[in-house]
């Protein structure tokens, strides 16, 4: 017997007393844990993840198709990108409605930029930095949060705030709704909480939340705010922060949905019976018995 086959197994007493002899069971595998490393075995382990790792795309494809987003119509993305009043967007009694937010809007003010705070730990195109917001003062007491863009960190020293322009200008931008400080869900079952970098300085705040800034600016702020997209605001060096699209239907096709879930359920099964196969094949098998006397008597002719 080789090294590699596994112990041998005797059978009963009883089942040799008839003959007088001891029969001994030989138990050998098919296949033994050197087998599985050889090319021809190798080449099967590879090709079943290949199939498995196909089964996974092929299932991801079929996601994809049976998720259809409905196209918009030229008619409503000009309507999205058309501004309107910053007041008609942003109301002093409801705030900025959630299905509202990306949308273009415009506002005049004065730009207060004595009182400019950064929000650190903010990320744009791969890059680290920080959102400049600046109240634009509206009237009396009554004034627009704006973020004027985004400002590249450089070196981990914090920058200079760029000066805002000065005297009364108009603005456009896009409607954002505030961030929430206690990671709670908006009326659109969408968390507003931002990962946010830690505040180290007095000029800085870790969310942008009207809430919170009404406690450090003398006015009164709406509950939203405007991203700017205009040059002017964007002046000193800032990185335009892109609209969001507006919200659009989607569809889901419960076939193309169903035959995503077939193939996902075929990688557990080929799994499950490559696993199986593996193990009945390195188990032992018998093979037949061997007459214990009948060894010995050729062993004493040779």
């Amino acid at each position: 017997m080789s090294s590699t086959e596994a112990p041998t197994v005797a059978s009963s007493p009883a089942d040799s007393a008839e003959d007088g002899t001891e029969d001994v069971l030989v138990l050998v595998p098919r296949l033994t844990p050197e087998d599985l490393r050889r090319p021809r075995w190798l080449a099967a382990h590879v090709g079943i993840l290949v199939l498995m790792i196909a089964f996974a795309l092929l299932g991801r494809w079929q996601w994809d198709v049976g998720h259809k987003v409905a196209p918009l119509t030229t008619a409503e993305l000009q309507a999205w990108r058309t501004p309107e009043p910053v007041g008609s967007v942003i109301t002093a009694a409801s705030g900025l409605n959630g299905t509202q937010v990306g949308q273009a809007i415009a506002a005049t003010g004065t730009y207060d930029s004595a009182r400019q705070l950064l929000v650190p730990g903010r990320v744009l195109n791969g890059h680290t930095g920080y959102y400049v917001l600046t109240p634009l003062v509206t009237g009396s007491g009554e004034a627009v949060l704006v973020n004027r863009g985004f400002l590249s960190a450089s070196g981990g020293t914090v920058p200079a705030i760029p000066a805002a322009p000065k005297g009364r200008i108009s603005i456009t931008g896009w409607a954002a709704e505030p961030e929430s400080t206690t990671g709670e869900v908006n009326a659109n079952g969408i968390s507003e909480t931002q990962a946010s970098g830690k505040v180290t300085a007095a000029d800085e705040i870790q969310y942008i939340s009207p809430a919170e800034l009404v406690n450090q600016w003398p006015y009164h702020l709406n509950d939203g705010y405007v991203t700017a997209t205009d040059p002017a605001s964007l002046a000193g060096g800032l990185q335009l922060v892109a609209a969001p699209l507006p919200p659009h239907g989607t569809t889901w096709d419960a076939l193309n949905v169903c035959y995503a879930f077939q193939w996902w359920l075929f990688i557990g099964i080929l799994g499950s019976w490559y696993v199986v196969h593996l193990r009945r094949e390195l188990r032992g098998v018998p093979v037949g018995a061997v007459d214990d006397d009948g060894d010995e008597e050729d062993d004493d002719e040779d």
